[in-house]
């Protein structure tokens, strides 16, 4: 980065550098309580299958390791790179989506193709591609500034980037992944100031697309089905949702206490991953599922915060999708372990076991952490940038988010 910026002064290494403490505890205690329950929920399963009952943990403590210097390298890097990088970004993005259908990367699961083997390690390609996505988004939106809200260069054009990203992520048979990158993406929009039919537009085009793939795989009616009836069949589709009821049941109030939850021991399959939100229920309580949702919930607020206190256009989509980035995919999460919505096989952010949805997370909080500090840095240098933090949603009376104007959009960004 260079040492000065049009309309601001020389750059402050310790302004530069500067951690918004709020959204990096958050961070630390969704991370530390995110160990604490894998390794309560996993234990007994790697005790029984591996080498050591801690191998679970070890592996999501190495990937966690992975994360926090990737997004510590996502934090350093300013954003005038990832603008200027960004149709590189996208590129980029769309080949890693086109990996699982590349005979010698492709790698099945569950009936699934969303993974790619590399060496040893399998890959979630649509996972890591929310970090790109975000950054090609921000991007079009702060390149096209007043005309992202019209029909052709806001609508339409996003309809389009929208459809492709979604779509390979759809062939990929992984329809909650789809709907995460949909949410982001029309979250991003909304953002811009698109009018409201557009908006309603969208809602219903994503809606329909959804309804439709469900329709086209028995397996997904049928998972329907057992949702808004699982006493129906409380041995198959209805299996899961039962037993995730027991836990939270089970749970009442403060708990059974740490690693005393009975749902772990082989009730829910994989619980140390797409459901381990019941493990909390149940070990926890309502205690420890205010606490897990109100630390996701503050992760929200601060983002947003971030996002009203951006100092260009480019900052401040960047923080809007990186805080849905994380976000979406951990309100999903839990509403699907309580039975709210059917069952989408998201992993729930920090708790979850696996590398992709963890490095994706902390890739998304590095982001937002350097829009973060480029806001105090420019406080510290000559206070907020005319026109532009104060034009910032919430900054005045306004109903819904909009973007500043484009004088505020910064250097590289087209008025």
């Amino acid at each position: 980065m260079s040492g000065q910026e049009k309309g601001a002064g020389p750059v402050d290494l310790k302004s530069y550098l500067r951690v918004d403490t709020v959204l990096f505890s958050v961070v630390l205690l969704l991370a530390g309580v995110g160990l604490a329950v894998l390794l309560s929920a996993s234990y007994l399963k790697a005790e029984l299958y591996e080498d050591t009952p801690y191998y679970y943990l070890n592996s999501q403590a190495l990937r966690l390791a992975i994360g926090a210097g990737l997004g510590f390298a996502a934090f350093m890097v300013p954003v005038r790179f990832w603008m200027w990088a960004a149709p590189a970004v996208g590129a980029l993005t769309l080949g890693l989506l086109l990996l699982p259908f590349v005979p010698g990367f492709q790698y099945q699961a569950m009936g699934a193709s969303r993974w790619i083997q590399i060496g040893g390690l399998s890959v979630q390609p649509s996972e890591f591609a929310k970090a790109g996505i975000v950054v090609y988004m921000a991007w079009s939106l702060a390149n096209k500034g007043e005309l992202a809200r019209g029909f052709w260069y806001g609508f339409f054009t996003h309809t389009v980037v929208i459809a492709v990203f979604a779509g390979l992520i759809i062939l990929e048979r992984d329809l909650g992944g789809a709907l995460v990158a949909c949410v982001i993406m029309a979250g991003m929009i909304f953002a811009s100031g698109l009018k409201w039919r557009y908006i309603a537009l969208y809602a219903g085009l994503i809606a329909a697309a959804s309804w439709q793939f469900v329709l086209s795989y028995g397996y997904r009616v049928a998972r329907i089905r057992g949702w808004l009836d699982p006493w129906a069949d409380p041995y198959g589709a209805g299996y899961v949702i039962l037993h995730s009821f027991y836990a939270f049941a089970n749970g009442g109030l403060f708990g059974l206490g740490p690693g005393e939850g009975l749902e772990k021991q082989f009730f829910i399959p994989e619980i140390h991953t797409d459901y381990i939100f019941a493990v909390v229920g149940e070990e926890l309580g309502f205690a420890g599922v205010a606490l897990v949702a109100g630390l996701f919930l503050a992760f929200a607020l601060r983002g947003l915060f971030i996002a009203k206190a951006a100092p260009r256009l480019p900052h401040y989509y960047i923080a809007i999708g990186a805080t849905l980035a994380v976000a979406v995919p951990a309100f999903i999460n839990m509403a699907v372990a309580l039975s709210i919505v059917p069952a989408k096989g998201l992993a729930l952010p920090f708790f979850s076991h696996g590398g992709s949805s963890l490095v994706s997370c902390l890739v998304c909080t590095g982001l937002l952490l350097r829009v973060a500090a480029d806001g105090w840095a420019d406080q510290d240098r000559e206070g907020p940038l005319p026109g532009a933090r104060d034009s910032l949603p919430g900054a005045q009376a306004q109903a819904s988010f909009s973007p500043p104007p484009p004088s505020a959009s910064g250097p590289g960004v087209r008025p």
